[in-house]
This record gives C-alpha cells, structure tokens and sequence, in this order.
C-alpha cells in the first residue's frame, strides 16, 4: 500500500500500522476522519480482526507529523453522536456537585430523622 501524506487517513495507517491488541494490520477503507480542524484530524480505526476500535488525533503541520492514539470501545456512530453534544462547563460540574451534596444531606436526614 502506497501511503501519501496529502491524506489523513494515510497518514495515519502509516502511523498507526497495526491494532495494538491484535497486531493485525489495519485496513485503509476501516478508518474514518470523525472530525478535523485546520491541521487535526480525528480518525477513528477499527481492527477487522478483532474489531476493537483506535481514536488517533493526528496533526499534519509544516514542521511534521504528530499522532496519539487511544483504544477505545466506542464505535463510530458513537463518537459522531458525541461530537454533537454540547461540552460540560465547570459550572455545569459545581451545579451537579452541589446536588450530590443536597441529595447526601437530605439522605442522611432521613435516616438519622
């Protein structure tokens, strides 16, 4: 397989050659870009032999060429699904710790009352 680094998907197979559980070697049509942004790419990789899925943040700039990558259970339709969501704030998170505390105080009550 030729590899050009003019496509993400490429370019990241080049990388990311093999699934890191099964060694098995990945398939160019299995990946797909779940999201890019100026010269990041989101790809998605599942293993056709053991169908464990790899999120590879891949990042093409003048100086190089840069990727991590995550094993991950979420399947494609997934992570499309939680791209749309809206992100969780900090006041999101101290609103959702207070209630766990309201929620703690009013249990403790009820059984001490």
């Amino acid at each position: 397989m030729k590899f050009s680094s003019k496509n993400p998907l490429n370019e990241a197979l080049r990388l990311m050659k093999h699934c890191p559980l099964c060694k098995q070697d990945y398939i160019v049509e299995k990946a797909k870009i779940v999201q890019k942004q100026n010269e990041a790419h989101l790809i998605h990789i599942t293993c056709d032999n053991c169908e464990n899925a790899v999120l590879v943040l891949l990042v093409i700039s003048q100086l190089g060429v840069s990727s991590i990558g995550i094993i991950t259970d979420l399947v494609l339709k997934d992570m499309q699904k939680f791209l749309l969501k809206n992100v969780i704030t900090e006041d999101d998170l101290l609103n959702f710790h207070e209630l766990l505390e309201n929620k703690q105080s009013l249990f403790i009550k009820s059984l001490i009352g």
